[in-house]
């Protein structure tokens, strides 16, 4: 019997239908809602989700068997591609994207089928390669002037202030943006069509919670010290002051959970353990500041890491944060996900994959 459990369920109804349901430019296709066959919506830290769509390509058209959607069908490429997850009465959009590209395939013994790939509205950040230097900036004034660039606005909170001279060289606006970002332990993700970008430590789409043997079926949860720091440490020069600078960090937002972390078990086991910062450069002091701030914290987080499958649940996404139950003292804590995968097929049905992170050990 599963323990008891303060989870929220995912529909009001003993049982219920997921099948999942999907838009085309804007438009609901009923015969493509019924040859559907697989999904996979994939997301990770840094933005842009993913979508793998397979579907049966044979049916009745105009009265006769033949291709369901073939050249001149509403499943082209660049056609605005939503899908829906969930309880087929009230489903909840889990991507919005481009469809980039199409395959088709056969087999004797087999009807025709498609597979539809698809990437959300950073495809096109994705596909946008240039130099450029964005002069006497601040780095939220970069992200608003890339995503500008491809349609989308900004919700931005946590990023550093100053300005200064950032340079794109030969980079996508993609990767561009992550490698920005990720310096100062920063994130963003595509919703609806609003880059929303956050501290790491401060992402947050909503919390849930999940207990072993009910909604959550699997999970594998390690706690591993040999990434673990007990201080990281960055150096530079200031022209301006014409003065050298050290500056040491031993974390500044660790993110949600509580309890002991990976730095206070390294230092009561007699190891203490120093990251120098020599690859990133540093103008001044407050940037080196930061700098280390923000390297301590990425590897904190990284202390606890937990694999995981749940029946679906849309509301599962990167930046959620779950609470975990039924695993024991030392793992029940608060996690942050940082990546997730929702997924259907005829014999499993929609179930959603997780990855999550936390910077504490609940008991040790």
């Amino acid at each position: 019997m599963p323990p008891e459990t303060t989870e929220r369920p995912v529909s009001s109804r003993t049982a219920y239908s997921a099948r999942p349901t999907l838009r085309v430019d804007g438009q609901a296709l009923p015969a493509l809602d019924d040859l559907v066959r697989t999904f996979a919506v994939t997301e990770a830290e840094g933005g842009m989700s993913s979508l793998s769509l397979g579907m049966g390509n044979w049916g009745m058209v105009d009265g006769s068997l033949g291709l369901v959607f073939d050249a001149g069908s509403p499943i082209k490429l660049g056609a605005r591609v939503q899908l829906y997850a969930g309880e087929t009465s009230g489903p909840t959009e889990i991507f919005d994207g481009q469809i980039h590209a199409i395959e088709a395939s056969g087999s004797v013994g087999a009807p025709p089928s498609l597979l539809v790939l698809a990437e959300d509205k950073l495809f096109a950040a994705r596909m946008k390669r240039r130099s450029k230097s964005h002069v006497d900036s601040s780095l939220e004034d970069v992200v608003r002037a890339i995503a500008g660039d491809h349609g989308l606005t900004v919700d931005a909170s946590g990023l550093p202030g100053g300005t200064g001279l950032w340079v794109q060289l030969n980079e996508s606006d993609l990767s561009f943006l992550r490698r920005l970002l990720g310096r100062c332990d920063c994130e963003m993700q595509v919703i609806g069509s609003t880059l929303q970008v956050r501290s790491s430590a401060d992402m947050d789409r909503g919390t849930l919670d999940l207990t072993l043997y009910s909604q959550l079926q699997e999970v594998r949860v390690i706690a591993d010290l040999s990434s673990q720091v007990t201080e990281v440490m960055a150096r530079g020069f200031d022209p301006a002051a014409g003065s050298d600078f050290t500056k040491t960090s031993t974390g500044a937002q660790p993110g949600p959970g509580s309890g002991r972390t990976g730095a206070s078990l390294l230092s009561d086991i007699g190891i203490e353990r120093s990251e120098n910062l020599g690859a990133l450069p540093c103008r001044n002091d407050t940037e080196a500041q930061a700098l280390a701030d923000a390297a301590f914290d990425q590897r904190a987080r990284q202390f606890v890491r937990l694999h995981g499958r749940t029946e679906g649940n849309a509301g599962l996404r990167v930046g959620s944060r779950v609470n975990l139950h039924g695993v024991g003292r030392r793992f029940d804590n608060c996690y942050a996900v940082i990546e997730a995968r929702h997924r259907f097929d005829p014999t499993s049905g929609y179930v959603t994959e997780f990855v999550a992170q936390s910077a504490f050990i609940a008991d040790n």
